[in-house]
């Protein structure tokens, strides 16, 4: 799975999955800085897949590859 991201605002990261499925994650960047994701944004696929569910194991995959390539940007993303 190949997993892409960019924070939009201090509010929200799209995510970019297989570079088809999009999604945005809702958090809060600080000023230190970081990124704080929600967890429980984590719901659903952008159209056209919206209608495909999200799997735990695919949720837990995302995370992962986020807080990993996170760590070697210049924001580290914590997913609460």
């Amino acid at each position: 799975m190949k997993v892409e991201y960019s924070i939009l605002t201090p509010s929200t990261m799209k995510i970019i999955v297989d570079n088809k499925k999009e999604m945005y994650i809702q958090g809060e960047g600080t000023t230190e800085p970081k990124f704080y994701a929600d967890i429980d944004s984590i719901k659903n696929w952008e159209p056209p897949y919206e209608q495909e569910p999200i799997t735990e194991n695919e949720k837990k995959e995302i995370i992962s590859s986020i807080e990993k390539a996170s760590k070697k940007g210049k924001i580290p993303i914590i997913f609460d």
